[in-house]
């Protein structure tokens, strides 16, 4: 006996399906926000001219691959830094210095590039499955201020598909397939390969062409990762990042020193203090590379050992719960302060890598002059910015002394101009440092 068919009735699929388009667009216009948002920066008087990272690929022109950057001359010759935020954006901190650094830079002597948001692309979107928050605000005398939280690798929409395994160019080693995606594994990029490879090989061209002396790579860090709170310096730059890592550990915050490795591939502090030479060795070093001698240091340097010219390059990790994948919720509290109870735990079983105590703090050193002394709960935002802002000038300071015609004379606000103010005022204490681009000349005022 066949039995009756009770399907739904018509109408009532109609309605499912258009509740389903409906959430669909709802869950759309949050993509396509948070894509098309642009955040305000207003740029130093100190601003020279601000150009476009495709100057160095035309390619790049375009894409979201495409990021600005603020170049500050004094018109007196001396040193010539890069200096670099949002590699990962969903490492924010690292954003927010990039835009202290902008708004706030002051060069006396030599050159200097800060570039806010490396990978603009990965800033179009967040981490997929994490549930990550999409914005986060800063208070500021004008009101609060509105900034994005991406994600780690390329926005899938400008770069897809991933392969089965990425092999890097141009060592041939092979790297997990994400990594593809991931600029700080595509270096020392190539001209015509992905738009993460020639975000790389853009930043590469800046430096060749512009003979940048030193080089920043900022990044955030899990507890549990071994390198967190550390220099990680190429070879070229070892004395530089030992000087001002026993500086600053004495006398600001806990800070570590790495040597970078040889032979783990596509990182800035192993490829561009590499590949940062005069331009007609490249292709002899790629070609070494390619021919068998990828593993082969000794060999390479030969190459490398011929440029005119060397950049010395630190990459600069601080510690940042909210990646942290014992952490609990996801939210913008914990982006903002940095307090875990799961956290705590790990601190408590002695698990981390990092300094952290969300119960009664952590007591910063006192400096020469007797400031400090700060206790840092968890790891507020104002803290992270705090330590990058400082870790550049201690370093800049340092290859100043130890190579006077790469000196460089600048200013920007520092460790105590934002732990002093931020006893009081917490986060906000970074407000004081951003500017209102209402009020402010027009021709300084740019949208990213």
């Amino acid at each position: 006996m066949n039995k009756e068919n009770k399907s739904a009735p018509v109408w009532f699929k109609l309605i499912v399906l258009v509740l389903i388009g409906v959430m669909g667009i709802i869950a759309g216009m949050d993509f396509w926000n948070l894509r098309h948002y642009k955040e305000s920066l207003v740029a130093s008087e100190g601003l020279t001219k601000q150009i476009m990272l495709s100057d160095y690929l035309p390619s790049l022109k375009g894409t979201w691959g495409d990021t600005p950057i603020y170049v500050y001359d004094s018109g007196v010759p001396g040193g010539v830094a890069l200096l670099m935020g949002g590699t990962h954006p969903y490492e924010p901190a690292t954003m927010m210095a990039g835009y202290i650094l902008a708004e706030n830079m002051k060069v006396e002597k030599g050159k200097v590039f800060v570039v806010p948001v490396a990978n603009r692309s990965a800033n179009t979107l967040g981490m997929l499955g994490n549930a990550y928050p999409m914005f986060y605000t800063i208070d500021t005398a004008f009101g609060p201020k509105q900034y994005k939280i991406g994600d780690r690798n390329t926005n899938p929409l400008d770069q897809w598909p991933d392969p089965f395994t990425y092999v890097h160019y141009p060592s041939g080693q092979n790297l997990t397939y994400q990594d593809m995606r991931n600029f700080n594994r595509t270096w020392p990029g190539r001209a015509d390969g992905t738009l993460t490879e020639r975000i790389s090989y853009a930043f590469m061209e800046l430096m060749r062409k512009e003979k940048v002396d030193i080089y920043f790579d900022y990044h955030e860090a899990s507890l549990m990762y071994p390198v967190v709170d550390t220099y990680v310096a190429h070879n070229f730059a070892d004395e530089i990042s030992l000087l001002a890592q026993m500086t600053l550990d004495t006398y600001k915050f806990p800070m570590k020193a790495e040597a970078s490795p040889k032979k783990l591939r596509g990182l800035s502090h192993r490829e561009v203090g590499d590949y940062a030479i005069d331009e007609e060795l490249v292709p002899e070093l790629v070609k070494l590379e390619m021919s068998g001698y990828a593993y082969d240091y000794d060999k390479k340097l030969e190459v490398i050992n011929k440029s005119s010219h060397h950049t010395f390059v630190l990459l600069m990790e601080t510690l940042e719960p909210f990646i942290e994948r014992v952490a609990g919720r996801v939210t913008v509290d914990l982006l903002m302060e940095g307090n875990d109870e799961f956290i705590q735990t790990a601190a408590d079983k002695k698990l981390l890598f990092a300094r952290y105590d969300s119960r009664e703090g952590i007591t910063m050193p006192i400096d020469e002059d007797g400031r400090g002394g700060y206790v840092v709960k968890g790891a507020p935002m104002y803290y992270r910015v705090a330590r990058h802002l400082e870790g550049t000038k201690e370093a800049i300071k340092w290859m100043s002394m130890l190579y006077p015609d790469k000196e460089l004379v600048l200013d920007f606000p520092g460790f105590h101009d934002i732990m002093e103010p931020a006893t009081t005022k917490g986060n906000a204490a970074l407000g004081d440092f951003l500017h209102d681009p209402a009020t402010s000349d027009p021709s300084r005022v740019f949208y990213q």
